[in-house]
């Protein structure tokens, strides 16, 4: 409708088109377009614009226009379910959207149901010659897409300088959808979380904080009974109540110098944090100990969080970003997707992005392998030149790329390599032993990428292995450390 087209911001990530392709515009999407004349006689009526729903759907946007004559034409507009009226604008508002933990300010959020749906419109002024109401309705079904947000910051509910409403507008301005809200030691914060909010979705949790090590405890209210754990024996009681009531478990920066995890890894936990603000010592041996564990077996879910508390050079919303696969971008859905592991941890919000899939299989599933024991992999890449790709299994580097065709990295990539150098040195990008880099003796291939920095590689893996995973790595300005870019978690082979 001219210029006042809804934005098609439901995929609006390049992930999404390494995983559905470049013509995955607008899947799942069915718009409506109606139209109504409205006469002076009727004047301070409330016309309605009916539409069925016919199936579940994830959310219903609307936007209208009209010929407002000089304003001599004053149209309002609101939302009517088969149940209840969902909101009203007035004339505040030339588009909204509700959805099930979501919605424009002035509506209701609630996941939209089938039935005879209808777009009300108030008639207060109407000039004699009458006018035409066009309005746009996209009804929008749930359809698995990346949905990215960062799983691990603080606010003035503990010891962030944030207050909710400026963390929530700093992350939605940095492109996240969701927001993981993991105060120390309290769940007062997440009194707020349900609120809907049509800028992002805020996730409940709470930073387990005992002198012994941190956890985050994503997805419920209130999953933490007592922080003052001093024993293995009481973190385990406390990690364990937490999973029963449904949150999933995460310890955090376990190799950090100041706060280590010191209870052990033989607790009930699901993931591990390997992937800690900006990238550094510590989150190389987490990256480390997790590669060992795969290699052992172990299925655990790597994640990453900013870890944000104040706004800073280095420490910001989504460095690192969490993209994760999901159907659904509510709290449910979002919980979904941890647990299966559809989870892929990019330093920065619109940077590096790597996909990997074996047939049906993508990151998290099981791939079964092919009768003859073959494993065919595709690779999706969007980075910036001379970025390397790797591909690790339980059997250590399998290959190894580098990316050209693409002239520089972003603004914000080369940002944030130069603050990434001025990081180098003791304690800070690690050179050595307990990397998960590249070895010398695995060169890597050079990739053409097309201008956006976009390839998509094969490669014949093999069914005798435990699990597949990449990692991407960017070399610092004059120096041979390097830092990741992006790394999935992993495809994993059938037994």
């Amino acid at each position: 409708m001219n210029g006042n087209s809804l934005p098609d911001d439901g995929l609006r990530y390049d992930a999404d088109r390494l995983e559905n392709g470049p013509d995955a515009e607008h899947p799942g999407v069915q718009t409506l377009r109606l139209t109504r004349r409205i006469s002076a006689e009727e004047r301070r009526t409330y016309p309605e614009l009916a539409f069925d729903v016919e199936e579940d759907l994830e959310r219903i946007e609307v936007l209208y226009e009209y010929d407002r004559q000089g304003g001599e034409a004053v149209i309002d507009i609101g939302l009517r379910s088969p149940e209840r009226i969902v909101g009203w604008s007035g004339g505040a508002r030339s588009r909204f959207f509700v959805a099930a933990e979501q919605a424009t300010p002035g509506y209701r959020s609630g996941k939209p149901g089938r039935g005879r749906w209808a777009v009300m419109l108030g008639a207060y002024r109407i000039p004699e010659g009458g006018v035409t109401v066009s309005v746009e309705v996209r009804l929008r079904r749930p359809v698995s897409r990346w949905v990215k947000g960062d799983l691990h910051a603080h606010t003035t509910h503990s010891d962030g300088a944030y207050s909710l409403a400026e963390a929530s507008s700093s992350a939605a301005s940095r492109g996240l959808d969701f927001l993981a809200l993991t105060d120390h030691n309290t769940s007062s914060q997440n009194a707020f979380a349900d609120r809907a909010d049509e800028r992002l979705l805020l996730l409940p949790g709470v930073e387990l904080t005992s002198y012994g090590g941190h956890a985050n405890l994503l997805g419920h209210p209130d999953a933490l009974d007592d922080f003052r754990v001093a024993s293995p024996q009481e973190a385990e009681r406390q990690l364990s109540l937490a999973r029963e009531r449904g949150a999933f478990v995460s310890l955090n920066h376990p190799f950090c110098p100041d706060c280590p995890w010191e209870f052990g890894f033989d607790l009930p936990f699901d993931a591990i944090e390997v992937w800690n603000g900006p990238w550094r010592e510590l989150n190389e041996q987490a990256l480390s100990w997790w590669q060992r564990q795969l290699s052992l077996g172990r299925r655990i879910v790597a994640l990453g969080g900013s870890d944000t508390h104040r706004p800073d050079r280095y420490v910001r919303h989504g460095r690192p970003a969490a993209s994760l696969w999901t159907r659904s971008p509510g709290t449910a859905g979002l919980m979904q997707a941890l647990r299966a592991g559809r989870v892929v941890l990019s330093h920065d919000p619109e940077d590096t992005f790597l996909t990997l899939r074996s047939g049906s299989a993508g990151v998290g599933d099981e791939a079964a392998p092919h009768p003859d024991g073959s494993l065919p992999l595709t690779i999706g890449i969007h980075a910036a030149a001379d970025d390397e790709i790797f591909l690790w299994s339980d059997r250590g580097l399998e290959a190894a790329w580098r990316l050209a065709g693409r002239a520089d990295p972003s603004p914000e990539a080369a940002a944030m390599a130069a603050a990434y150098a001025s990081l180098a040195g003791p304690g800070g990008l690690p050179e050595g032993e307990g990397s998960s880099r590249a070895q010398p003796d695995v060169p890597a291939t050079d990739v053409r990428a097309d201008r956006e920095g976009r390839a998509t590689l094969s490669f014949a893996g093999s069914g005798d292995r435990l699990f597949y995973r990449l990692e991407a790595r960017r070399r610092l300005p004059a120096s041979s450390r390097t830092f990741v870019t992006c790394l999935t978690n992993p495809v994993y082979v059938k037994r």
